[in-house]
């Protein structure tokens, strides 16, 4: 099991952070951050480990850098929190107003395809 969706979410419920509350909402709406950061270093070459690393360390500089760009304490509770609620309330409606797919058996007039068979010798 990945637990790195479930500390992004505790950090940005309990640590009010900004970052890793919109980590939460990509992955939870199909839509990762931090595999569109990896893939991008991918794509330029980067060596694996450092494709491995530098995501989470980007991302960790980016969360102490919040309270300078986001002084006020509050507006970023309430901008993670918002971010946590949205991102889970979001993804239930997707879900509710788009139900999966089911398969439909072909008609019982049409016999179902059968697998080739091996040839006996």
């Amino acid at each position: 099991m990945n637990l790195g969706p479930v500390v992004w979410f505790w950090r940005g419920l309990k640590g009010y952070s900004v970052t890793f509350a919109a980590l939460f909402a990509s992955f939870v709406l199909g839509a990762s951050i931090m595999g569109g950061v990896s893939s991008l270093l991918v794509s330029l070459g980067v060596h694996w480990l450092y494709v491995l690393l530098l995501p989470g360390f980007f991302f960790a500089w980016m969360a102490k850098k919040e309270p300078r760009w986001l002084p006020d304490e509050k507006k970023r509770r309430r901008i993670a929190r918002a971010t946590l609620l949205g991102s889970i309330v979001l993804a239930v409606l997707i879900t509710w107003l788009h139900p999966p797919r089911r398969e439909v058996a072909p008609p019982p007039d049409e016999p179902a395809s059968q697998p080739p068979t091996a040839p006996t010798y």
